[in-house]
């Protein structure tokens, strides 16, 4: 999942994805401040560089989140825009432009 201090067991670092299997023993709801008391120090990972989840939770303001997928949405919210790959990109194939009657791609 992540990389942690051997010493402590401490999760230090983990990737975008395995940003959900972190809360996977959290207790819903909870709130921003009861995250960051547990997990403040934790650097999210992504292909272009990283930040403390403390710095995206605070981006994405401070709630109460009922469910796991509540906070990881709210997680999403706050990574920076290059965290998530290239802005307007899809990889779903050609879409139409119905002005030219021709295939927009994505590169």
């Amino acid at each position: 999942m992540g990389h942690s201090d051997q010493e402590t067991g401490t999760v230090r670092s983990l990737e975008m994805r395995d940003v959900n299997e972190l809360f996977e023993n959290t207790t819903f709801p909870t709130t921003t401040e009861d995250i960051l008391r547990e997990f403040g120090s934790v650097e999210v990972e992504y292909p272009r560089g990283s930040d403390p989840l403390r710095a995206i939770l605070e981006r994405s303001g401070h709630e109460t989140y009922t469910s796991r997928n509540a906070l990881a949405t709210a997680i999403l919210n706050g990574v920076r825009r290059d965290a998530v790959g290239r802005p307007r990109y899809s990889d779903r194939g050609d879409e139409r432009n119905e002005l030219f009657d021709r295939p927009i791609q994505s590169f």
